[in-house]
């Protein structure tokens, strides 16, 4: 009997078909990192009018990123000009066939958002994990800046129009902005295997939230990223609202922070109190809590703790002599380290915040209590994990 692998497969296309779709799930995934940033990016469309879609709110206002990811089996392999734009240098755009080809090339599939959507169309990408030819980047440069020495380009950029929008009358500063508004972008973190995206995932969780993981961790919450990616991707959302849209086929800042297994009541607390890095604050709070025994409800008040904490310091660095309240940190500080070198049980926490409460330097403070010496302990828990 032959071996299996002694005869040349009769179909591989599936194989391909998933490995393309394994990058633009991972491609997706990246891109819902910046969710994490707070500003501006706040969800996340899984193969829903393209590949992916980024939605920004900037100013009030609504815009959209487009994404179209394509994808090559090899690393040497380059995209060319009539594969992007489906233009033939020394052919003219003569006939319908040839305007339709352009118009449901890669690019062209893009140029149709920059119409459909108009001013909300901040961008449209090609998305690869392999370089495209010098020819291509000077397509995309030629179009946006609106002329060309190069005949085929030239022809492209005069009957754009005719292409992307027949029937509609727009105005040349329309098409001209439209034609700007491509770029192309070669990235390492997409492959056949998660490891590429799991580095780049942590770098970029860093970069955002500055939440430090460990390389377990990472692989985890990486491999959590793109089934939660492709889950979206994958869920039926015809018949649904705009609302239920959003929810099923978008990924927003409550799942990035459940696949982190943040609590979103926490972060929310810590955001709503004024902390600028609740993201950071919530991961490390939780990490340690959790570690000591505490249960989410209890974790939940120890966020609320923290608030209070904060701005009762704000207000008593005003009431109080700036001497006293920087001995007090102090005295929490090291008694914090204390507890964490020590194994961070949680009946010991409540040990260490009554040995605060009850010295002769909490007497100068009266309005301290239990509940804002743990928020006090919350906050140094925060720092030291910042350092």
């Amino acid at each position: 009997m032959d071996n299996i692998h002694d005869k040349t497969p009769r179909e591989t296309v599936g194989r391909e078909t998933t490995n393309r779709f394994r990058m633009q799930f991972q491609a997706a995934a990246f891109a819902a990192l910046e969710i994490l940033r707070g500003k501006g990016v706040d969800r996340v469309y899984c193969d829903y009018h393209d590949d992916f879609v980024v939605r920004c709110s900037v100013d009030g206002l609504i815009e959209y990123h487009f994404f179209q990811v394509k994808t090559k089996g090899r690393a040497n392999q380059q995209w060319k000009v009539d594969e992007v734009f489906s233009l033939k240098k020394n052919k003219k755009l003569d006939t319908e066939e040839k305007l339709a080809a352009v118009r449901n090339s890669i690019a062209g599939k893009l140029f149709i958002h920059t119409i459909e959507f108009g001013g909300h169309c901040r961008e449209v990408t090609v998305l690869s994990n392999v370089h495209f030819q010098d020819d291509v980047y000077e397509v995309r440069d030629h179009l946006a800046c609106g002329k060309s020495n190069r005949a085929y380009i030239a022809e492209l950029i005069n009957k754009f129009g005719e292409i992307f929008a027949p029937g509609l009358s727009l105005s040349e500063e329309q098409l001209a902005a439209a034609r700007s508004k491509l770029t192309l972008l070669q990235v390492s973190y997409i492959g056949e295997t998660l490891e590429p995206f799991a580095d780049a995932a942590r770098n970029a969780i860093w970069k955002h939230s500055e939440i430090d993981l460990r390389k377990e961790e990472v692989d985890e919450i990486a491999s959590s990223l793109v089934a939660l990616v492709e889950a979206k991707s994958c869920a039926p959302i015809a018949g649904l609202t705009k609302e239920e849209i959003d929810v099923i086929a978008g990924v927003g800042l409550d799942d990035i922070l459940q696949v982190l297994s943040i609590s979103t009541t926490v972060y929310k607390t810590l955001l709503n109190g004024g902390d600028p890095s609740a993201v950071k604050a919530a991961s490390i709070l939780q990490r340690q809590l959790k570690s000591a025994g505490a249960s989410d409800s209890m974790i939940e008040t120890a966020s609320r703790a923290k608030v209070s904490w904060d701005i009762w310091l704000r207000k008593g660095r005003h009431a109080f002599p700036e001497f006293d309240l920087e001995l007090l940190l102090n005295d929490i500080d090291n008694r914090c380290k204390g507890w964490v070198l020590s194994g961070g049980a949680l009946a010991e926490l409540r040990i260490k915040i009554d040995e605060v409460l009850n010295s002769k330097l909490a007497e100068k403070f009266p309005t301290l209590t239990v509940e804002l010496l743990l928020g006090g302990f919350c906050a140094s828990i925060v720092r030291r994990a910042a350092r």
